[in-house]
């Protein structure tokens, strides 16, 4: 299998790897996301069109369902929600023919897609961005996060975009509060921080504060905050962690 290729739909992450003979495998957890089907579907498909594949995580190596080019047919043909038709058409007109044509999926506005002169701007922040990540101390998704800033500054590109740009976007920044990591997961901020304590990644301090686990620090930034005169942290989860509590849910 090749690296995974990350590209969104709508505001949905989807990721997708290459096997030796350039078909494409889907994380089934992405498309169900999309199409807003539970995990119920997958017993639909055919035992040929699914499988297990190792996915890189910024939490390590995760075993995760993976679904081939029939069985994503076969899921979109499952849901009744408007936007399936227009996931289908979208990965059929789009994203199938770049990934054969190219090996990869250029999203507009990614870093492909700019023109030169931006593109040795990016490339040469993110090299000083790569560089303040190793020293000491330093936490990777903080020095990205800055990176990114630095980039906007100088660029005007907005930070969504950025983010998608990253050649590095195997390991997502973290940037999700609860309430928008919940609107993935299509529960509530409460919920979402109840599933978070519940599977050991963060836990109540001393001060009723949301605070981090040991475990948890694999997959947030404590990010300190100012506001109306309270300073604090607010915690800000990578999205790849949706993925993981899906998988446990």
């Amino acid at each position: 299998m090749s690296a995974i290729i990350p590209f969104a739909f709508e505001n949905h992450s989807v990721r997708v790897q290459l096997d030796d003979a350039g078909n494409p495998w889907f994380v089934a957890a992405d498309v169900l996301t999309v199409l807003t089907l539970d995990r119920k579907a997958l017993e639909r498909l055919d035992a040929d069109e699914k499988g297990v594949n190792s996915i890189h995580t910024p939490g390590g190596e995760q075993e995760m369902t993976v679904i081939n080019e029939p069985g994503l047919y076969s899921l979109v043909l499952g849901s009744r929600k408007p936007e399936a038709k227009r996931f289908k058409r979208w990965v059929t007109h789009d994203v199938l023919p770049a990934i054969r044509q190219t090996g990869h999926y250029a999203a507009p506005g990614s870093l492909a897609a700019l023109p030169s002169t931006t593109q040795d701007q990016v490339q040469a922040l993110l090299l000083v961005g790569e560089a303040v990540a190793k020293v000491p101390g330093v936490k990777r998704g903080i020095a990205m996060a800055a990176t990114l800033t630095c980039i906007h500054e100088n660029t005007g590109l907005a930070v969504e975009t950025l983010r998608r740009t990253l050649p590095a976007n195997e390991e997502p920044i973290c940037s999700l509060n609860a309430t928008n990591l919940g609107k993935l997961l299509n529960i509530s901020a409460r919920a979402t921080n109840t599933m978070l304590a519940d599977y050991g990644l963060q836990c109540r301090n001393d001060r009723d504060e949301w605070e981090l686990t040991e475990v948890g620090e694999e997959w947030a930034e404590a990010m300190p905050y100012s506001r109306h005169g309270h300073s604090g942290y607010q915690i800000l989860w990578n999205p790849a962690v949706a993925d993981l509590l899906r998988e446990v849910a």
